[in-house]
C-alpha cells in the first residue's frame, strides 16, 4: 500500500504528506486554524503526562479543539474527496 496525499489522496511529493504547494497551503491553513482557536488545549500540560494533573476545564477545552479539527477536515473532505483504498 502506498502512502497518499494527505489532502486529496494523490501521491505525495518525495518526503512529504501532501502532493502540491495548494494541499500544502490547505494543510498549514488548517493547522494555523486550529492553533488560533486552542493555541494550549486548556493548558500547558496536556501533551506532558496524559492528562494527569490537568484540570477539568482543560480536558473539556481538549475534547472541543479535537471536534474543531474534525470539523474543519470535513470541509476539506468535501472539497478534495480521497480516492478509495482497497
Amino acid at each position: 500500500m502506498s502512502i497518499k496525499c494527505e489532502i486529496c489522496g494523490k501521491t505525495p511529493m518525495k518526503n512529504s504528506v501532501i502532493c502540491s504547494e495548494k494541499c500544502k497551503a490547505v494543510r498549514l491553513r488548517i493547522m494555523e486554524i486550529g492553533n488560533k482557536y486552542f493555541p494550549t488545549y486548556g493548558c500547558d500540560n496536556c501533551w506532558g503526562d496524559l492528562h494527569e494533573g490537568c484540570t477539568e476545564q482543560c480536558k473539556k477545552e481538549f475534547r472541543e479543539s479535537g471536534e474543531f479539527g474534525k470539523d474543519l477536515w470535513s470541509i476539506i473532505r468535501l472539497i478534495f474527496p480521497k480516492e478509495k483504498q482497497l
